[in-house]
């Protein structure tokens, strides 16, 4: 069984396993997460929240894999450290901050842009209201996945490599 994004705004599709019977509207299923994998990801979710507050520039990219996540940051011609980077999400991450949802409305996050650091991906709008993961004392930002309770239980971290693309605007 997997599960996707459905056509109208904040609907989820079930998708059956490949030759498995199909579903019809009003079956009884019985669904389990595979807790480990889930867990992992929450914990690479959650750390490069944290991650984005270390590194202050605009999100344009990343993903979050079960074992590693990446960020790709708007950072034109700078050079990032990555042993730095690498100290303070980890002295952040060791500092167990309660990470917590919160909600606001369409109209408090229009007035707060600094709320969305993804440059490529909005929150969905026009459903009234929005979440956002507040990590206490680090980060504040409207996101909708799963995270673990506080930055402790991430667990150390390592940054394998650290890169910039430069991105030019203007004539």
């Amino acid at each position: 069984m997997d599960t996707g994004k459905g056509e109208a705004p904040g609907t989820v599709v079930h998708i059956p396993a490949p030759g498995s019977a199909g579903l019809n509207a009003g079956d009884r299923v019985v669904a389990a997460i595979d807790w480990d994998r889930r867990h992992h990801h929450m914990r690479i979710h959650t750390c490069l929240h944290v991650l984005s507050a270390v590194v202050p520039a605009g999100v344009t990219g990343g993903s979050v894999r079960y074992d590693s996540g990446r960020l790709d940051f708007d950072l034109p011609e700078q050079m990032l450290d990555r042993d730095q980077i690498e100290a303070r999400l980890n002295q952040l991450i060791g500092g167990d901050h309660a990470v917590t949802p919160k909600w606001i409305t369409d109209e408090e996050l229009a007035d707060c842009p600094e709320l969305v650091k993804t440059m490529s991906v909005k929150p969905p709008a026009g459903m009234g209201r929005v979440r956002l993961l507040e990590i206490a004392g680090v980060d504040l930002q409207a996101c909708g996945g799963t995270h673990v309770a506080n930055t402790a239980e991430i667990g150390r971290v390592r940054s394998s490599r650290s890169r910039t693309r430069a991105r030019t605007t203007g004539a």
